[in-house]
Formats: C-alpha cells, structure tokens, sequence
C-alpha cells in the first residue's frame, strides 16, 4: 500500500536527515563530527509545547533559517517515538509544528530536536524534557467565539458526517473526509481554490444546531489561511460570515438552525490551497 504525499515527502527529509547522522557519526573524532551543530545556532524561539482541547500534543519552534524538522521523544532518554514536520509544502521553511501522535497531558518526557538545512547541515539539541500542559478547556482561550464568549452546547454532529462535495482538492491524502474525522492531524486541503474553497457536508438528518466552527488549515508562509467563512444550511438560509477558527482558538460562532445538508464557504482568506482541518456543527447542550 502506497503512502500519503505528505507522509512520503516528511519521511524523504527525515531518511535525509538521519544519514546525515550517521556519517556524523560513523568516524568519531574526526573532521564529519563538526558537521553535526547545536539546533541552537538555528532557533529563533524556544520549544514550545502543547495540548488542545482535543488533546492533540504539539511541539512547535521557530528558526532563523529553512529547515526540516524532526522530533524524538519517549518516557526516558532512550526516546522511542519520532515525529515530522508535515508541513505541506514538503520542503524547508521557519514556523515548524510537529503533531506528538499518543503524548500525554501531565506526562514528562525526554526529547532532543534535529533540522536539516538545504546546504545539508544538520543540527541537533541537547538531550532534554518536557511535560505537557493539561488540555485546554472550555472559555475565552481555548474556544472563544465572535464575542468573546463560548455560548454552551453539546457533541459535535458533523464529525463523522458524510462529506458530499468539495470545491476540490490537493490529492486523495488531502481529501475532504479529514475536515470531519475528529483528527487534528490530517487536514483537507484544496487545489489553489483561495476565497472560492467551500465543502458541503450531510449530517444524515435534520439536527438541531446551536453553533459552528471552520478550524482553518494554514502554510509556513501564511497562505492557505481562511479567515471568514459562512454556512448555508440545505441549500437555503446562510449564516455568516463568522472568524474562522484555528487550533489555538477555536473561535465557536453561534448559529442556531435545523438543517441537514451544510455548505461551509470561504468568503475572506490569504489564498492558495485554503481547506479545513475541521469542520463542526454542534448539538445543543444535553444532546
């Protein structure tokens, strides 16, 4: 079975990157060892880390130059766990985050951090820890709507929702399935479609609906970004637009309607391969 785009570009950097270790290390002592520099020399921020209020883990770092990034990680100073920066473009860039696939909020873990520069030079942190912050919960920081607010409300019905037509999109791994699979790590993506993205879903019967949420996919260089959207229910009535959402912030808009059949629209966006890493419509509070 072939391999995501995504996942076969993140894996060609990496493979890349841990050569480049090897040879570092194959000849201690010698001149190659110089070719392995502190990460520090490239960081512009500090690692950062956190969880979301859907427990997803992320690390994130900024650095001075382009580069691909990697993390290692585990319980004690063996580490065990290796994740990529999947960024899409597939190549070096500055802003990197990195999705800690099974990390735990309240957990300390060892990690160390690598990037490698298009001249081939790699650099590596120092063997350190961290722990992960508790999930965020609801109130201004973690889902803060339009007014500043999170109105209450129940379970998100549109994941899982069958997705019936997309504007388009970037190939099957970035399809528009993932904007309602309940995982923040995959994302729908379209083909260059900018303001005119959008992507009807179908919730199986007519619910009731108290609230939405675009939770917008974004580049390192700050394309792909949608910014305001509207939703329009069974062909008929829109609401919007409303600020688009992202990870940190989620930024729940009321939108109270039944309806079964959802057309979410981008209306304002920095253009390019806009999309969606999830949708949401939510029950009302107690369903």
């Amino acid at each position: 079975m072939s391999l995501p785009k995504r996942r076969r570009l993140a894996l060609l950097s990496l493979f890349a990157a841990l050569g480049l270790v090897a040879a570092a290390c194959s000849s201690a002592g010698s001149e190659s060892d110089s070719e392995v520099r502190d990460f520090s020399e490239i960081a512009a921020s500090d690692f950062e880390f956190t969880v979301d209020e859907n427990g997803v883990a992320k690390m994130t770092v900024t650095t001075d130059v382009e580069a691909a990034c990697s993390i290692a990680w585990g319980d004690d100073d063996s580490l065990g766990f290796l994740n990529t920066d999947l960024d899409m473009a597939g190549g070096g860039h500055q802003k990197h985050e990195v999705v800690l696939v099974g990390a735990e909020s309240g957990k300390t873990y060892s990690f160390r951090v690598q990037g490698a520069t298009p001249d081939g030079t790699l650099f590596q942190s120092e063997l350190s820890t961290f722990t992960l912050p508790e999930a965020l919960t609801g109130g201004d920081d973690a889902m803060g709507g339009d007014d500043g607010g999170m109105a209450d409300h129940g379970s998100n019905l549109a994941e899982g929702a069958t997705v019936t037509e997309v504007s388009s999109m970037f190939s099957p791994s970035w399809s528009g399935d993932n904007a309602v699979d309940g995982d923040m790590a995959t994302e729908w993506a379209t083909a260059g479609n900018g303001d005119d993205a959008f992507i009807e879903i179908d919730l199986g019967s007519a619910q009731d609906v108290v609230g939405v949420e675009f939770i917008t996919r974004t580049m390192s260089d700050g394309t792909a970004t949608t910014t305001e959207y509207t939703v329009t229910v069974d062909g008929g009535e829109t609401f919007g637009p409303f600020t688009a959402g992202d990870p940190m912030d989620n930024r729940f808009a009321e939108a109270v309607f039944t309806g079964q059949v959802l057309r979410f629209d981008v209306v304002a966006s920095t253009g390019g391969n806009t999309g969606a890493i999830e949708v949401r419509a939510f029950a009302p509070v107690g369903s």
